[in-house]
């Protein structure tokens, strides 16, 4: 399956279909079988830049790493969660699997190893008219904690808040709940069985925010549309230089998990990732707007 040129969506689509009713991930390309192979767990929709710009011959990437060895990657598509690149690799499943969390002290017992690479922002994102620009920390939790749940409350519109999330869950869920839980912050489990909404992939979440002025939203920093907008939070943007130099509040690590004793072709991965040319190739990932060009 060729997805160069094919939207995130459709991307989505192709893989889901071809994994069909067996319910196994989508394996995309291992086209040199010279070369070592391995395979790259991807554990949510949201694909990361990296393993992007790692693994397709885009027109504005150069890939001098396939010459080396050759990878395919699986995506889930079973609401497996976002920890599923750990299992998979602790199960021999996969040689190598994205991770936006710090590794468990169990995890570390049994052997998995996390290369970190980076950090992502999340942005907060609103309907384009929403009168309210920025929120504090302490604001954002209660929203998505349910304990506030009209936007008055943070100087905005008598309206009641719509949470959009993706209904096989996000890396942010699990970010935004550590977030919760360290703050203290008490869940409104009652109100929040009628704010929070569920909705396939990104893209659906960006149409939300757009069709509703009452609807807020979290994504991955890269994820831009005309219709919405991101919000401050603690006067902070969520930018590229933010996440450099981690003064912004809702960053996930940007990791790849592996076994210690992981094979020759992943080791030559990892060591490529990590590298000068590696390095540029994820720039130029994260500097990507990834609703306009495709994923």
């Amino acid at each position: 399956m060729n997805c160069r040129s094919c939207t995130r969506r459709h991307f989505l689509k192709l893989s889901a279909a071809a994994a069909g009713v067996m319910g196994f991930p989508q394996v995309v390309f291992a086209d040199n079988p010279k070369l070592p192979e391995l395979t790259v767990n991807v554990t949510s929709r949201c694909i990361f830049p990296f393993v992007v710009v790692g693994h397709e011959e885009q027109k504005t990437f150069s890939n001098p790493y396939k010459k080396e060895t050759s990878y395919a990657f699986s995506m889930n598509n079973d609401c497996s969660g976002v920890h599923k690149g750990v299992e998979t690799v602790r199960l021999g499943k996969a040689d190598i699997g994205t991770l936006h969390r710090p590794l468990t002290a169990e995890e570390q017992a049994a052997g998995i190893v996390e290369t970190r690479l980076d950090s992502l922002a999340y942005s907060v994102i609103v309907n384009k008219n929403n009168p309210v620009n920025e929120l504090t920390v302490e604001q954002v939790l209660k929203i998505f904690a349910g304990q506030i749940g009209n936007w008055k409350e943070v100087g905005g519109k008598d309206r009641n808040i719509i949470i959009y999330r993706q209904e096989c869950g996000a890396n942010y869920d699990d970010l935004i709940e550590q977030a919760i839980k360290k703050a203290g912050i008490a869940k409104n489990r009652e109100r929040l069985k009628h704010a929070v909404m569920s909705v396939e992939i990104t893209d659906n979440q960006f149409e939300k925010i757009a069709d509703l002025e009452m609807a807020i939203t979290m994504a991955p920093r890269f994820f831009l549309n005309d219709k919405s907008k991101v919000l401050k939070i603690g006067g902070i943007f969520p930018t590229r230089a933010v996440e450099k130099n981690g003064t912004y509040p809702f960053l996930a690590n940007i990791s790849l998990v592996s076994r210690a004793a992981s094979s020759e072709a992943a080791q030559k991965y990892l060591a490529f990732m990590k590298s000068p040319h590696g390095r540029e190739l994820i720039e130029k990932g994260l500097a990507m707007d990834w609703l306009q060009q495709g994923f």
